[in-house]
């Protein structure tokens, strides 16, 4: 059980791809198509080959694009877990007893990076490493560090490290 008596159930967002993001890259896509379609078109049958390669590649790199696109995601602090859940269905939960260590990662400015959750290993294949969120994942990093440090367990480590140096 969590060592101390804060207000559980607390929620920190990971908002995903942002939206100008996303439609810079529709708008790039877009417009390398265009150029491609509008090269083939003025040269006729001998870009055909060309073409069809070109298609094949900008579609290979959307493909690439959905594959590692960052997934909206919540963390909840809640009173028996720390819960990670996607957009995509993926659930990680650890139960505060299972919680070994937490890490933060900062700058050599003092600026936080990274949390990183890690867990007793309880199933074959299973990490002990849960997960990470970074700056830029998370609305407020420092806030979700600050709650997760009120809400460890005793026998959870906290550990803080200047990387980047």
């Amino acid at each position: 059980m969590a060592s101390s008596s804060i207000a559980y159930d607390q929620e920190f967002i990971g908002p995903g791809l942002s939206p100008f993001k996303r439609y810079t890259t529709i708008f790039g896509v877009v417009a390398s198509v265009a150029v491609v379609l509008w090269i083939a078109i003025h040269q006729g049958v001998s870009a055909v080959g060309s073409t069809i390669a070109a298609l094949l590649f900008i579609g290979g790199f959307v493909y690439y694009l959905f594959i590692i696109a960052p997934v909206p995601f919540t963390i909840t602090l809640g009173k028996e877990a720390l819960l990670k859940r996607s957009r995509r269905g993926e659930v990680i939960e650890v139960r505060w007893e299972d919680l070994t260590k937490v890490r933060e990662e900062f700058f050599p400015n003092g600026k936080r990076i990274g949390v990183v959750a890690y867990r007793k290993v309880t199933q074959p294949g299973q990490k002990a490493k849960a997960w990470a969120v970074y700056r830029d994942d998370v609305t407020d990093i420092d806030a979700l560090a600050e709650a997760l440090k009120l809400t460890i367990p005793a026998t959870c480590t906290w550990e803080s490290e200047t990387v980047h140096e």
